[in-house]
């Protein structure tokens, strides 16, 4: 039968042992890294040794701690401005506009003089999250690029969740995931210059569907017929994708809510330069 209190007193002298070796490699590994020159000579600056790696440690510690906290600060900062924006997606091609009417006029100009050249006709149009006025953006370019007497083609890949058959007031029973899954469709004609293709009755999964070879084809189609066609995607947020048409446009027009934080948008980045595809200009919405 044991005698009260000693496994108590063998665990301290366990405990001290340990110590000890511990001790005795912290010596060891600085014997072993440190430069020539004196020695410790005892105990005592050994021990002076060893608290000073302690201090150390939790200096380093604490500097990890702070750079990870500045960084996520950083993150949840608000996009404000132009300067913001090229900090957080790099510089556009064009610059920055609010998404007023005068202001959409002057960049869809801008596109048709340098976006829209030497027989490239595809802009998707993207954002960070659902609810940054995407949808309805890219359906009010569409109506003023035809408005300027330019053959606009407005295709609705927002598989996930389609909105632009209610911006135009259409059907939405036959459209991209139907030609996808090789059925015939027709794009609804809601203008002298401007025709839009629904998004379609999706049962399969959206990605896969995009990832066949007919889009490819029907785009470079569609790319001989109209001089402009727009993509209306889904947000980066409810998946990859955007990056498809981003790879196949070589860029993309990005919305964003005004005072939103630059989180969304450091992770749209990762999505734009996954396709390796650059950023042609930002609307700020709201």
């Amino acid at each position: 039968m044991a005698i009260p209190g000693t496994r108590i007193a063998s665990g301290g002298r366990m405990l001290l042992r340990l110590q000890s070796v511990a001790l005795f490699l912290l010596v060891v590994i600085w014997f072993a890294q440190a430069p020539s020159g004196p020695r410790p000579p005892d105990s005592t600056d050994a021990a002076a040794f060893v608290e000073q790696q302690a201090h150390s440690s939790a200096r380093r510690f604490a500097g990890d701690l702070a750079v990870a906290a500045l960084r996520r600060r950083r993150r949840r900062r608000p996009v404000r401005n132009e300067g913001d924006l090229a900090e957080t997606l790099g510089e556009p091609l064009l610059a920055a506009r609010p998404a007023r009417e005068a202001a959409l006029r002057e960049l869809c100009r801008q596109l048709l003089e340098h976006w829209f050249i030497g027989g490239r006709a595809l802009l998707p149009v993207v954002s960070a999250e659902t609810g940054e006025g995407r949808t309805h953006l890219v359906a009010s370019l569409a109506e003023i690029f035809a408005q300027m007497g330019v053959r606009t083609l407005l295709v609705d890949a927002n598989l996930r969740s389609p909105g632009q058959h209610r911006e135009f007031r259409i059907q939405n029973r036959r459209g991209l995931a139907d030609l996808l899954a090789d059925r015939e469709v027709q794009p609804a004609v809601c203008g002298e210059r401007l025709a839009v293709l629904a998004a379609g009755s999706s049962t399969g999964e959206p990605l896969e569907l995009l990832s066949r070879p007919r889009l490819r084809e029907f785009l470079a189609a569609a790319g001989k017929r109209f001089r402009v066609v727009l993509i209306d995607t889904p947000a980066a947020a409810e998946g990859p994708d955007l990056q498809i048409f981003a790879a196949l446009a070589g860029g993309a027009l990005v919305v964003h809510k005004k005072e939103a934080d630059r989180a969304g948008l450091l992770g749209l980045r990762k999505h734009l330069q996954a396709a390796r595809s650059r950023t042609v200009s930002v609307v700020l919405s709201g």
